[in-house]
């Protein structure tokens, strides 16, 4: 028979001190003073026993013990109200809760008075779940299993704890059921680590066994969650209390083997001498017993624990993770921790499948020292991650080699990033090919950069990086080929990467390519920030290049997207349009008939009557009907008239109608061409219209002026004689004269801006 012991076995450090604490109040105590102990301090009937045999009364209720009395509190812990009945007794409390619990009573009772409910994954009647039960305020329920889950509404602010002693895996599978609907911060792995070690040890002897021994007290909710883990890996899993139950088992046949292997653990309330009673009985009722075989001796075990110094670096695997700490097994009976926040300088770190394959590390001893809560070690993964990219960064300093970190903080010029555990600072220079503003937005990003300082002389290590070095890098090596391929019309999706006046630079892949502001948009706008930001990415087409001067001028805007595309087809002449008024000017006024689309209806389309501004009828923002008399899509020009679809009368009577002019008026082109050259001057450029128009008005005035009498006084006269045919006859000249005279006053929007803009570098 081949006997292994888990190496976790027997009291956890909460038992103990409970036990070894009972043990000194009973020899100094008062004789005339009673000293109880409110419920079984632990569920071992052996221990408790022994404690009353020496004095110590057991009671299971307050109204049992007597005022000003002593009372020792178990490592399960009591609720608040029990607290407050003792003291009204003047009762001497000796608190021996586990420091687990009493970390888990902290929690309960601060969630709660901020209103959240509670979760505890634990056996509802078990005196440890009774005691943080009472911390709660509000509503608070027990789930035993997963399966309890099933129905039950979990409100988003829900926090779940789990009672120390409880199953590891049936807690994770409570827990990946419940993160889905509450945050992962509200969620306390609060099972003591010295029970899932147990758990996960026991479970891994079974495996490996012919059967399983658990050692403990039936009352124990450990020890029957340790038997329910070895009975999953174990059928033959035999539940040992004591001697006698040893003996009653002992006959089974699987004992009888010479090369049975034997798996033996105990529960965290048992205590050594009836573990060592039970190897010692085995032993001798083995009929081929030879110790020298067993793979773990209890006494063997502890005298050979290894010992961590500080300083040292060990190995370690990766067992379980709550909020603050890392927990990993460095061969010790307690386990060390490390900072949470020590893994979040490594990107690559998987921290969750790290610990389902319990992963092995290389961990550094920063302190090693004993507590209440026991052994406390404290590990640190960062100082060993250091000293192995330390030199990486060396390396990359020295050959040029890019590096990715993580950007972790923000200074005043710049930021921190962090390779490996090894700080490196970029300023806000040095994060982009343009200097960055907002610094908190790269906080959290993973970045390529070249290691541009490496100073390990100074009393603290000293490097800084630059990712714009890079990317200048890489754009030397982009540009040849863009240079080598480029071609008129070819396309590009690039990045704009600054802005002027005059236009938008885009970087088309090592390359910066000028986009003018008249290419940006068919529509007239003051700046390209109206268009394009900074960082936008943008298809543009290649207009003109000179690779002597390393420019190029780039197309944005569509030819789809220009207002005039294909506009006699959607407005041909004839066609009655609806539109807004937008503009005025002296010789007429401009109507939207859509976005970016205008068209020209000169004042003398406007009404019957004759009027000297279009205002005398008009108002911004008046909404007109209108039909289409000329449309040109190659000089971008729609001339409208109102007057033929409904014209616009002023109120007053005393104006001469003007809608059918003489044949007089037809033959004397001066008067007709001035007045309508200016809406053509207006039509082709706004802006031109507005600064010349003064002059031009003005001597369209004074020609109209001196012409006017004599025109009116032939047109009296002639309009008499002549017949009706010659009257639409003389119209008829008259627009054409006027349409011929239009191309003539004609200045292209083109014209009043640079036709050589300037190309980018």
């Amino acid at each position: 028979m081949i006997i292994t012991l888990a190496r976790s076995s027997g009291f956890c450090f909460g038992v103990d001190k409970a036990v070894r604490t009972a043990q000194v109040n009973l020899d100094n105590h008062h004789p005339l003073r009673p000293i109880y102990m409110l419920g079984e301090i632990t569920h071992n009937e052996k221990v408790v026993s022994d404690l009353c045999a020496k004095g110590m009364i057991l009671v299971h209720a307050t109204e049992e013990i007597e005022p000003e009395s002593t009372v020792l509190i178990r490592a399960h812990g009591i609720a608040p109200d029990v607290r407050s009945e003792l003291e009204k007794k003047n009762c001497e409390i000796i608190d021996c809760t586990c420091p687990f619990v009493t970390k888990i009573h902290a929690i309960v009772m601060e969630k709660s008075k901020e209103g959240r409910p509670i979760l505890i994954a634990g056996t509802p009647d078990h005196p440890e779940v009774v005691g943080i039960r009472g911390e709660a305020q509000g509503r608070v329920d027990v789930i035993e299993s997963v399966e309890e889950l099933e129905g039950m509404e979990i409100e988003s602010n829900t926090v779940l704890i789990a009672q120390t002693t409880f199953s590891a895996s049936e807690f994770r599978k409570i827990r990946d059921i419940v993160k889905e609907k509450i945050a992962n911060e509200q969620i306390f792995d609060t099972i003591c680590n010295t029970t899932e070690n147990r758990q996960r040890e026991a479970s891994a002897l079974a495996a490996g066994s012919d059967c399983m021994i658990v050692i403990g007290s039936a009352a124990s909710s450990n020890t029957l969650k340790l038997f329910d883990v070895c009975k999953e890996s174990c059928t033959k899993t035999f539940l040992v209390s004591d001697i006698k139950d040893l003996e009653n088992i002992l006959p089974d046949p699987v004992f009888q083997l010479d090369d049975c292997r034997v798996g033996v653990t105990a529960g965290a309330s048992t205590p050594d001498c009836i573990i060592r009673e039970v190897i010692r009985t085995m032993n001798e009722n083995q009929a081929s017993a030879n110790q020298e075989h067993s793979e773990f001796n209890f006494g063997d075990y502890v005298d050979n624990i290894p010992q961590l110094r500080k300083n040292a670096t060990v190995r370690g695997a990766i067992t379980s993770a709550d909020n603050e700490f890392v927990y990993v097994d460095v061969h010790d009976k307690s386990e060390g921790r490390i900072p949470r926040h020590e893994f979040l300088s490594d990107p690559d770190f998987d921290l969750d499948a790290a610990i389902a394959a319990h992963e092995e590390i290389e961990v550094y001893v920063r302190s090693v020292r004993n507590s209440d809560m026991g052994k406390e070690i404290l590990l640190s993964k960062a100082h060993v991650d250091f000293g192995k990219y330390k030199a990486q960064v060396e390396e990359a300093f020295e050959n040029k080699i890019p590096v990715t970190v993580k950007i972790t903080g923000v200074v005043k010029d710049g930021v921190i990033a962090n390779y490996g555990g090894v700080d490196i600072y970029i300023h806000r220079t040095q994060l982009d090919l343009v200097t960055v503003d907002d610094l908190d937005s790269y906080r959290g990003k993973s970045v390529e950069i070249l290691v541009t300082q490496y100073d390990p002389d100074k009393r603290r290590l000293r490097v800084s990086g630059s990712r714009r070095a890079l990317l200048n890098m890489m754009r030397k090596e982009k540009a040849s080929e863009v240079w080598d391929t480029i071609e008129v019309g070819a396309r590009y999706d690039g990045i704009v990467r600054s802005l002027t006046d005059f236009g938008a630079f885009v970087d088309i892949g090592g390359v910066d390519g000028l986009v003018h502001v008249s290419e940006l948009s068919w529509n007239r706008i003051r700046h390209p920030s109206e268009i394009v930001s900074v960082g936008d990415q943008i298809s543009v087409y290649v207009k003109d290049f000179d690779p002597e001067k390393k420019r190029i001028s780039l197309g944005y805007k569509k030819v789809e997207d220009d207002p005039y595309h294909n506009v006699e087809e959607r407005f041909p002449i004839g066609t009655i349009i609806h539109g807004k008024v937008v503009r005025m000017f002296q010789f007429g006024a401009f109507i939207e008939l859509e976005s970016g689309l205008d068209a020209l209806c000169h004042v003398s389309q406007i009404s019957n009557v004759r009027l000297s501004k279009p205002e005398d009828v008009l108002s911004e923002g008046m909404e007109v009907v209108a039909r289409v008399l000329d449309v040109n899509n190659d000089t971008r020009r729609i001339s409208v008239s109102i007057k033929e679809v409904e014209p616009i009368d002023p109120d007053y009577a005393d104006e001469e109608p003007s809608s059918e002019p003489s044949i007089d008026e037809a033959k004397k082109p001066d008067a007709t061409v001035v007045e309508e050259d200016v809406p053509t001057e207006a039509a082709a450029d706004e802006s031109v219209a507005v600064e010349e128009e003064p002059a031009v008005v003005e001597a369209t005035e004074t020609e109209t002026t001196e012409a006017e009498p004599a025109v009116a006084e032939e047109t009296e006269v002639e309009t008499v004689e002549a017949e009706p045919a010659v009257a639409e006859e003389t119209v008829v000249d008259a627009t054409e004269a006027a349409a011929e005279a239009i191309p003539e006053t004609v200045v292209d929007p083109a014209d009043s801006e640079s036709t050589e803009p300037d190309k980018a570098d």
